[in-house]
């Protein structure tokens, strides 16, 4: 069953989120895009999110060490889960570079996107 839900959302998500979308973007040209800010922001983190689950099995192996804080929570980033297992000390080499790479775009990044579990 869950299997069928996916295939469905899959579906779905291709016919009206690029409609969805496409009409955002047209709609830019008489809303500004400062007015979408913070929809693409929405965005980014709703498909940074959707990476920690789908990519959980690849970076829970390439990533951190078998003990580390885990990857997939449905409601959690990557950079996240990235910044617990760097306060853990549990980052292989991999996730030592990501973080890197992230923490020269914004400093301490990962730290900073740690997420409180409730």
């Amino acid at each position: 069953m869950n299997f069928i839900l996916f295939i469905v959302a899959v579906f779905l998500f291709a016919i009206f989120g690029t409609f969805g979308f496409v009409i955002a973007l047209l709609s830019l040209w008489t809303g500004g895009f400062k007015r979408y800010g913070r929809y693409f922001r929405n965005i980014a983190l709703s498909i940074d999110q959707m990476g920690n689950v789908v990519c959980a099995p690849l970076f829970n192996v390439i990533m951190i060490r078998r003990w580390g804080y885990k990857f997939g929570n449905i409601d959690e980033t990557i950079s996240s889960v990235l910044g617990k297992n760097k306060k853990l000390g549990t980052l292989f080499l991999f996730g030592r570079l990501l973080d890197k790479l992230l923490n020269a775009l914004d400093e301490n990044h990962s730290i900073n996107s740690i997420e409180v579990d409730p």
